[in-house]
């Protein structure tokens, strides 16, 4: 049976462009994509069952009819390494040996991603697909672009299903149905400060682990060496409901908020208290939060021509700003201290999370590297088959992951090194080469040398957040929001953040008071009430679906 889909998918948000090499200005959402194609309806799912409704029994492992060989196309991000057809044959041996089956690796690259991506639901040209929640999973997911996975994984795959988990497999569920399987490796994408740690121990100033110490730290700085350029706070063109100015994240220090700088439209809610919602924007504690912007701006800590300094991606690599506070996460960390070492100037990167003050932490949500079966596929129960020897059998994950062992790489004292990069040669299967981020294996996974240090910033934040309400969930990002019904009032809501918001985050406002109230007047006439009523409704449903209450 079919069902339209239109209003759906014109839910669809920008995508955010989370990992490096994806998103930018101007990007449309695979939804926008796919309505000026002229699709509205897409093939569905017979309609499910309520997620509140009694679970049928588990049913009994089937033993699949593998006597006809089955050729799989595997669509997946990014650009394809130099080597694919010969790491793709060594994978292919194997595959037909335990599966009678093949996969032919089909690659986004980085130009126009969200098109080609659009195209691939529509089209149902790939039978396995790369999901994540910044591809608008959820959404995909409730428009039929998945095959449910419930009962396969029962009945086909149990060793898949036993090696992620109920509690994974969970978070993948879209209106009480799974559509796709996470990868087993717990990734903490945290955000935080990054800061040049030289200084702060060559100065004895203070860790910049709040507000306060952030505040002395770049104070002590300027004092030191009033040369030095202090905060880059705008990295990159704003899009959705942003204002492209990102000082503002400092201030997640002080806040114990479900998601950084609180939920959309300027509500909050606490992490410990997630369905009771607030108002931020009309709220003491925002125009308190503006004034200690206007603070800082007037201190120096930024330029003057911030809202229009859109590219400063490389400025802390080169020494043009002494910290970060926006998009900072642990591996963006580790990236800093490799490109100091390589610079040779003797320059040390540290980093603290805002979970570390604020008390909330956790990993990345299991949407965000996940792989699906479409709708469409030309034999589901195989290419689930081939899904569960990609993530369960060791021999076949570490072809798919690493290569050809003695031609690209090997292992030394539990470590993964690529032979041609260690020759000093360009690897023609770097790490992780298929780009098949949705198929690390926790268990298994062997780490770089840089891993060692990431892993040990994970195993902190593992212990953090094993201290919260919901130990270690992230109860954010499985969050969509569907606005059909206020879309032209979320466009205005856009538009006013960029015009009056902006200016009040990066303090260049003459009265900080007068500022406000003209902001809020401006939000008014948006039509703020209607977002924020559908928003609110949308999320505590979704907080009541998953009891996080």
């Amino acid at each position: 049976m079919k069902k339209k889909v239109l209003a759906t998918l014109l839910s669809m948000a920008m995508v955010a462009g989370v990992i490096t090499g994806c998103g930018g200005a101007g990007t449309q959402s695979a939804a926008d994509q796919l309505e000026e194609q002229g699709v509205t309806e897409i093939p569905a799912a017979e309609a499910t069952a309520e997620a509140t409704e009694a679970e049928a029994p588990a049913a009994e492992p089937a033993e699949l009819d593998l006597s006809q060989q089955v050729d799989l196309v595997f669509y997946v991000m990014g650009d394809a390494p130099q080597d694919e057809e010969l790491v793709e044959a060594a994978l292919n041996e194997k595959l037909l040996e335990k599966c009678n089956a093949t996969v032919d690796m089909q690659f986004s690259t980085w130009t126009d991603f969200q098109q080609k991506y659009a195209n691939e639901i529509t089209a149902q040209s790939a039978d396995l697909i790369y999901i994540a929640n910044w591809l608008n999973y959820g959404q995909l997911a409730s428009s039929g672009a998945f095959e449910e996975l419930d009962d396969m994984l029962d009945t086909v795959a149990p060793d898949l299903k036993a090696l992620v988990g109920d509690a994974n497999l969970n978070m993948c569920r879209v209106g009480g149905k799974i559509y796709a399987v996470p990868n087993t490796w717990a990734e903490y994408v945290c955000n935080g400060v990054k800061y040049r740690e030289d200084l702060r121990a060559k100065y004895d100033l203070p860790v910049p682990d709040s507000l306060e110490n952030l505040e002395a730290y770049l104070l002590g700085i300027k004092e030191n060496e009033p040369g030095q350029g202090l905060l880059t706070v705008t990295t990159e063109e704003s899009q959705g409901l942003k204002t492209g100015f990102d000082a503002a994240w400092a201030l997640n220090f002080k806040y114990n908020w479900v998601a950084n700088n609180g939920l959309d439209y300027g509500l909050a809610a606490n992490y410990d208290t997630p369905s009771d919602v607030y108002d931020y924007w009309y709220s003491d504690d925002f125009v308190d939060d503006m004034k200690l912007m206007k603070k800082w701006a007037d201190l120096g800590f930024w330029s003057k021509s911030a809202l229009s300094d859109t590219n400063n991606s490389d400025a802390y690599k080169n020494g043009l700003c002494v910290a970060e506070v926006a998009g900072q996460n642990p591996n963006k960390q580790i990236t800093a201290i490799a490109d100091f070492e390589n610079a040779g100037q003797g320059w040390e990167s540290a980093y603290v999370a805002y979970g570390e003050t604020n008390g909330v932490i956790y990993p990345g949500h299991a949407t965000q590297n996940g792989t699906a079966i479409v709708r469409g596929c030309k034999d589901p129960e195989r290419a689930l088959l081939v899904l569960q020897a990609m993530l369960c059998d060791d021999e076949i994950n570490s072809i798919v992951q690493y290569g050809i062992k003695g031609t690209h790489y090997d292992v030394a004292d539990g470590i993964y090194k690529n032979l041609q990069e260690e020759a000093g040669e360009t690897a023609t299967f770097p790490y992780e080469g298929f780009n098949t981020w949705n198929l690390r294996n926790g268990d298994t996974k062997l780490p770089q040398k840089t891993d060692v240090k990431l892993q040990e910033m994970f195993d902190k934040y593992a212990a953090l957040g094993e201290k919260t309400k919901f130990p270690n969930v992230n109860i954010y990002d499985g969050f969509s929001e569907n606005y059909d019904s206020y879309s032209a009032e979320r466009s205005a809501v856009s538009n006013v953040m960029r015009q009056y918001l902006a200016p009040l985050e990066a303090g260049l406002v003459d009265d900080v008071d007068a500022a406000v109230e003209e902001f809020r007047n401006k939000m008014t006439e948006a039509g703020i009430d209607k977002c924020r009523e559908e928003y609110t409704k949308q999320w505590k449903a979704y907080c009541e679906e998953y009891n996080y209450n």
